[in-house]
């Protein structure tokens, strides 16, 4: 049995389920974003750069760094849960963060994985039911993602989350922070880059590195994510969005929404609208 289930926002997915059948094999090199997988039942086999192995089983989790070579083969037929976790997504914790990059000096890069407490496990089980509805929108998972941060940061030890998050916490935590705090008042990459002291090519250089992406691209989706938020949220108008994120004119706005979000934003409010109806 192979099955896929999952909730994305456009170029961006979120959570991702999988029932993937006894020996089914999962090879990928990761050039993008790190990912936390859960075992929700079964058990796996991982290879890493086809140098070391580890079995994780149910209830387990362990999270992929980027660039790394990951072979998975499934034990026995697996039912796999995926939270996507681009860097930028960890600063919803920010405090929580700066308290972990004070134990920096104990990061090891051995394998660690974590066993799922059953408060997890049980938003989960929900989670996987959310997805196959397939009705909500992408900003309620974007909700879960950042209420699986919480309960991570709430009920595991210090020790244990700094281990687990390695490869997240050692990539130059203080750029990113920088550009976290200000990407968003700056009106392109130039002024970014020059606001952060860099030469533009520097900074580009510098922030592929760190976030596995450029930073126009990057800018832009985050444009795209809070647009798409304001859009669902129903409190502003369309125009009074648009004027906010200074459009030149409602229908480079539309555009814009089309290309990113994958609908004009008439389209995506009355979609929104109609989900609210039926729920």
């Amino acid at each position: 049995m192979l099955e896929s289930f999952g909730e994305k926002v456009k170029d961006q997915r979120i959570w991702e389920g999988l029932t993937l059948p006894k020996d089914y094999q999962w090879e990928s090199r990761l050039f993008q974003n790190p990912m936390i997988v859960f075992v929700i039942t079964g058990s796996v086999q991982l290879e890493i750069n086809k140098e070391e192995t580890h079995s994780v089983f149910a209830s387990e989790m362990f999270i992929t760094e980027s660039n790394n070579l990951y072979g998975i083969t499934m034990m026995e037929q697996t039912r796999l849960l995926i939270c996507h976790v681009p860097p930028e997504v960890w600063f919803v914790e920010q405090e929580r963060i700066d308290e972990l990059i004070k134990e920096e000096g104990t990061l090891s890069e051995e394998f660690f994985k974590l066993p799922v407490k059953k408060v997890i496990l049980r938003c989960l089980l929900l989670l996987e039911q959310y997805l196959k509805e397939a009705i909500y929108p992408s900003y309620f998972f974007e909700l879960k993602r950042q209420e699986l941060f919480y309960l991570l940061f709430y009920n595991y030890a210090k020790q244990d989350l700094l281990r687990f998050l390695q490869c997240i916490l050692a990539k130059d935590i203080e750029f990113k922070k920088f550009v976290m705090n200000n990407y968003f008042k700056a009106k392109n990459v130039q002024e970014l880059a020059k606001s952060a002291n860099y030469s533009t090519s520097g900074f580009i250089k510098k922030f592929q590195k760190c976030f596995n992406d450029s930073p126009y691209r990057w800018m832009q989706r985050q444009k795209a994510k809070h647009i798409s938020l304001e859009i669902n949220r129903g409190i502003k108008s369309l125009q009074e969005i648009a004027n906010e994120y200074n459009f030149s004119s409602f229908q480079h706005f539309s555009g814009f929404c089309k290309l990113h979000l994958g609908s004009p934003p008439s389209e995506i409010l009355s979609k929104n609208r109609i989900k609210k109806t039926i729920n």
